[in-house]
């Protein structure tokens, strides 16, 4: 309703698994406030999500309590740029002004403005998402999330460069 206030933007809601949201129901929400253009698009296979991620100009996770935040990182290897909440795993996958927009927590004029800020400015939205998609790519695949697990176990186990440290190279 804030967004809508200031420019009209159409928003799309993905997921609402049954039981999934605590409180008030998405919808109740959305007529209580009275936004228009809301629409809730429900639960979806896993596979089906690059349609949605890949139809939209950016994603908003606006959970305060989101501890990692996989949905962004999905989002982001399509080349989408997040708006999210700058605490726990949001705060360590986005990176403000780079990837994407962080806002601090319960700040619904920020995300707002954000969001403002995403639709105006379809250059900087682009910019964002290819660097938001490169940054997935560096960080978080397989590949290289098997470097770091590696390189943990390295230092755990005392190892440099394939030898226990202290050992001398034959």
């Amino acid at each position: 309703a804030r967004l809508a206030a200031r420019r009209p933007a159409a928003l799309v809601l993905i997921g609402g698994y049954p039981g999934e949201w605590k409180g008030e129901h998405p919808l109740e929400a959305i007529e209580r406030v009275g936004a228009q253009d809301v629409y809730l698009a429900g639960w979806h296979d896993h596979d089906e999500l690059p349609e949605f991620l890949n139809a939209a100009d950016v994603q908003v996770l606006a959970s305060v309590r989101e501890q990692f935040g996989l949905v962004l990182v999905e989002g982001m290897a399509c080349g989408l740029p997040p708006i999210a909440v700058d605490r726990f795993g949001p705060a360590e996958i986005v990176e403000d002004g780079d990837t994407g927009w962080l806002v601090p927590p319960d700040d619904e004029a920020a995300l707002a403005e954000a969001m403002v800020a995403a639709i105006d400015n379809g250059e900087e939205r682009a910019r964002r998402g290819i660097a938001a998609r490169r940054a997935v790519r560096e960080r978080w695949t397989w590949p290289a999330l098997a470097g770091e697990v590696a390189q943990v176990l390295e230092d755990v186990a005392g190892v440099r460069g394939g030898q226990p440290a202290g050992a001398s190279s034959p």
